[in-house]
């Protein structure tokens, strides 16, 4: 599927000088049979790559997998998140664009079924804790890039004037039944309300 069509990934790998990236997508699902979501991760840390190279960042061994890493997982502490952002943008790195850029496993599968013919319907992707944790925090860190993004340009007119902003998005979750609420890491980790204990008690 072309540009002008609205593929993604062909869209950012044109604009951002990656003519290969698409076809390598496809030649580690076919050939190395990679899962939706190491080619989600794949694509984004090849993407991280490649603007650190650009920005003239030294990319030791596994260096972008690492930042990648401290940029997207939920277990990374906020001040490792925050050095690791102040670091891209110090070298010149545009952490919000980028962070724009990256894509999900959806994208992934729907790029591979109608831009490269690719069948990828023998995997299903099973709804646990951790399916449901990637896919919202994902959504977290693409809302916080945009709002960062547009934080940013805001601060250039008179409607705002503060110093460098950083965007982070918490989710809480209340139980209708029990009136409990928790944090939504949590309570994924835990698997249960309180209303559990309540119905044990029964």
């Amino acid at each position: 599927m072309a540009e002008g069509n609205g593929c993604k990934i062909d869209e950012v790998c044109a604009r951002r000088g990656l003519p290969t990236l698409p076809d390598r997508l496809v030649r580690r699902r076919t050939e190395d049979d990679d899962s939706l979501r190491d080619l989600e991760r794949f694509f984004n840390r090849e993407l991280l790559a490649a603007a650190m190279r650009a920005a003239g960042m030294e990319l030791l061994d596994a260096g972008a997998a690492n930042v990648y890493r401290l940029l997207t997982d939920e277990d990374v502490s906020e001040a490792a998140r925050t050095e690791a952002r102040d670091r891209l943008s110090r070298a010149g790195v545009d952490v919000a664009a980028l962070r724009t850029d990256f894509v999900t496993y959806g994208t992934v599968r729907t790029h591979l079924r109608e831009c490269a013919g690719v069948d990828t319907a023998r995997e299903s992707t099973p709804v646990d804790a951790g399916s449901v944790t990637d896919t919202v925090f994902e959504l977290f860190g693409r809302t916080e890039a945009v709002t960062e993004r547009e934080l940013s340009r805001l601060a250039g007119t008179p409607a705002l004037e503060t110093g460098d902003l950083s965007v982070t998005l918490t989710a809480r979750v209340t139980c209708e039944s029990c009136g409990e609420e928790y944090r939504l890491l949590h309570l994924l980790e835990r698997g249960e309300c309180a209303c559990a204990g309540t119905e044990s008690q029964t």
